[in-house]
């Protein structure tokens, strides 16, 4: 299990390589394990469709995180988190806001959707999927109503 958790990192490092080189990744989705017990549990009891049982991340999402207008804000998430996410997804706090999964460890927040469409090989599937991180400016965020602690 540790030699997949390797990998994983090392696959996420190279995409991150790749957009810091180059503005873009092909490289294609890739799981970074199964969706955990909390989410699929809360998904279960408020109807909620998760798409997978495995967690993924893709290029195209983590070229997302790191768009100008967000390093332009100073939201943008560092290398060593965005990679350390698949690990540390466990001792997040978890949130559902209608619509995404949130999870945050009070500085950062992840965004997972749980029933992304998207094309893989020329094919549509729909997939439990990473979608962006953010620096959080304001902690206070997660006493909004919309939020629902997992």
């Amino acid at each position: 299990m540790e030699t997949e958790k390797t990998l994983i990192e090392q696959m996420i490092s190279t995409i991150l390589d790749d957009i810091h080189q180059k503005g873009y990744s092909f490289i294609l989705p890739f799981s970074i394990g199964k969706v955990e017990d909390r989410m699929m549990l809360f998904a279960k009891e408020h109807q909620i469709t998760l798409a997978s049982d495995e967690l993924y991340m893709s290029s195209k999402q983590l070229q997302h995180c790191m768009r100008t207008s967000k390093v332009t804000k100073g939201l943008v998430v560092s290398d060593a988190d965005l990679i350390g996410f698949p690990k540390n997804r466990f001792h997040m706090k978890l949130y559902y806001d209608g619509e995404c999964f949130i999870y945050t460890d009070g500085q950062s927040k992840f965004i997972v959707h749980p029933n992304y469409k998207m094309k893989i090989s020329r094919e549509l599937v729909a997939l439990v999927n990473f979608i962006t991180a953010t620096r959080i400016k304001d902690p206070a965020e997660f006493t909004l109503p919309k939020y629902q602690k997992i």
